[in-house]
């Protein structure tokens, strides 16, 4: 059986790929060069109906980068919005983005100051 949950997680994690973004499902340890993606932290909700289940899932897609690139990391959020937005299907799968919304945080976590740039959607599946 398709876990339609994990498609499209595969399927953000693909489509920010093919945007040509460094992007990962764990943190990557300090080797990583700045900017890069992680999209790991997902809520899955079953919608129990008559004749199948249907579902929804929030997943946070997170951005890093140097404190001199904000613009950067504001454009990439907005470009895997409409990506993912747009894309609506996985191998087995229809779904649509019903809700985003975005917001930059300082992080001074390192040895250096990034800024850390959060994607939230939420998707139903079909």
């Amino acid at each position: 059986m398709n876990n339609p949950y994990n498609e499209i997680f595969e399927t953000a994690i693909a489509l920010s790929r093919q945007q040509g973004y460094a992007t990962f499902d764990y943190l990557p340890d300090d080797r990583q060069g700045y900017p890069f993606v992680y999209i790991g932290t997902q809520q899955n909700v079953d919608i129990e109906t008559k004749d199948r289940t249907l579902g929804k899932t929030h997943i946070q897609i997170d951005v890093y980068a140097e404190h001199d690139r904000r613009s950067e990391v504001m454009a990439i959020l907005e470009d895997l919005q409409m990506t993912i937005s747009n894309h609506q299907r996985t191998d087995n799968f229809i779904y649509a983005v019903t809700h985003g919304e975005s917001q930059m945080i300082g992080d001074t976590t390192s040895d250096i100051p990034l800024w850390h740039g959060v994607l939230e959607l939420d998707i139903k599946y079909y």
